[in-house]
């Protein structure tokens, strides 16, 4: 849930997943998911249930921002998208702990870091293999 000094008005549930169906172009489906997964999320993390908490328009854009890199579309959900950020991050840690390249070092420190807060609060069980997916230049799944 979002901190602000200023008040905004809570959504209603489906005036949320509205503006995360116009915001992410995916179906009200995984528009409710996206939501459920962030109240699960956030209530994991807080150690009590906020799923009856009001919704504002800060959250809606932190849920979209959280999950716009979730492949929703193949089916993959919020842990397999963590588990596939933990792969992705240990890789580019290793880059850059052997590059020294002045052009590229600050780029791969972006892409770690980026990769590592995507997976925060996830450890990959040793027993689940890691899928390696086709990605392009910054780290996105094809």
């Amino acid at each position: 849930m979002t901190m602000t000094i200023e008040w905004q008005e809570p959504l209603t549930a489906a005036e949320v997943v509205e503006r995360l169906t116009a915001a992410t172009g995916r179906e009200p489906e995984v528009a409710s998911a996206m939501i459920r997964d962030y109240l699960d999320d956030t209530s994991e993390q807080l150690g009590f249930s906020v799923h009856r908490w009001g919704l504002d328009a800060g959250d809606v854009e932190e849920i979209r921002r959280g999950y716009e890199w979730v492949d929703y579309e193949r089916g993959e959900t919020a842990t397999e998208a963590r588990l596939r950020a933990a792969g992705y991050a240990q890789g580019w840690n290793d880059i850059a702990a052997t590059d020294d390249s002045p052009g590229y070092s600050g780029h791969v420190d972006r892409q770690a870091a980026l990769w590592t807060e995507r997976a925060r609060g996830f450890e990959a069980p040793a027993d689940v293999p890691f899928v390696e997916h086709e990605v392009d230049a910054e780290g996105w799944s094809r």
